[in-house]
């Protein structure tokens, strides 16, 4: 998973020897598994994929996943709508009538209360973590950022980025957030809206052995997670906007630079006395 991770979003930003040392793997390991010979499975999957692309560029876009799902049965390919379906997801394929992300949101498989309450100050880390996710437009389609926030100094303490947008994504950011702050559990609420991807069960799961506090917005109540929504905002204003229309490999280096580097390190922030987040909580600890 970490090798499938380097190979898909290094950049010239993020090269594979920096990559490899914050994922905690050895080059030789990753050049090694690079090398190794492509399993049938995916060379037939990659041979479909192709013929699935070619044929929705012929017609334009026009027709979704199910019309060519059975194009490829009749073209002769031996494959389910589910496969077909997981192929054009992972490629970012999105038919010109299909409903923009979020147009139809399932509901959400538990609510729970608003524990937070919009308190946002907060006197020490790792108390109160807000999260969200927001896509961003690429060449192929629609990239994915989950990220967290501590509240108490706003730093970015963990973040995933992908083309699909599940409880994966989330699970994703909360294990890197983990690791790297090594919170007390049961000390910690977390926050986030009532999307699928926050009260699916994994991912509630796997905050509730870690014994954290679970707190959600009222539903259409952005102010709620007002933090994590501005965030996103400055994210796409500040950044994203210059860059134009990128690949999803070239914005995941971008968002990576701008949460790593120039929003933590770099970046003021008036919650923060006018410091950027990593220099307020280096102080504050000096000074504690």
């Amino acid at each position: 998973m970490r090798f499938a991770f380097i190979e898909r979003y290094h950049s010239d930003r993020w090269t594979i020897a920096l990559m490899c040392e914050v994922l905690e793997v050895s080059r030789s390991g990753y050049y090694r598994w690079l090398k190794r010979p492509a399993s049938e499975r995916k060379v037939v999957n990659q041979s479909l994929l192709e013929w699935l692309l070619k044929r929705a560029d012929e017609l334009k876009g026009a027709i979704g996943y199910r019309k060519l799902w059975k194009d490829a049965v009749d073209a002769g390919f031996i494959c389910g709508l589910n496969r077909v379906q997981r192929l054009l997801q992972q490629a970012g394929y999105r038919a010109n009538g299909a409903p923009k992300p979020g147009a139809r949101r399932p509901a959400p498989e538990i609510v729970l209360p608003n524990v937070l309450a919009r308190r946002f100050d907060v006197a020490a880390p790792n108390r109160v973590w807000v999260s969200d996710i927001t896509q961003i437009r690429c060449q192929e389609g629609w990239l994915y950022v989950a990220v967290i926030l501590d509240l108490y100094s706003r730093r970015v303490v963990g973040r995933s980025v992908g083309p699909i947008n599940n409880a994966e994504l989330v699970q994703e950011a909360l294990r890197r957030a983990w690791a790297a702050r090594k919170p007390v559990g049961k000390q910690l609420l977390f926050h986030s809206d009532q999307g699928v991807q926050y009260s699916a069960g994994p991912v509630r799961r796997w905050l509730a052995r870690r014994k954290v506090q679970l707190s959600m917005s009222r539903r259409g109540n952005c102010w709620d997670n007002a933090c994590a929504e501005s965030f996103f905002a400055q994210l796409k204003k500040e950044w994203v906007k210059p860059l134009g229309l990128t690949t999803r490999a070239e914005m995941a280096g971008e968002v990576g630079y701008y949460c790593e580097v120039f929003y933590n390190e770099i970046r003021r922030h008036t919650k923060a006395d006018n410091l950027p987040p990593a220099d307020y909580e280096a102080r504050q600890a000096m000074a504690g």
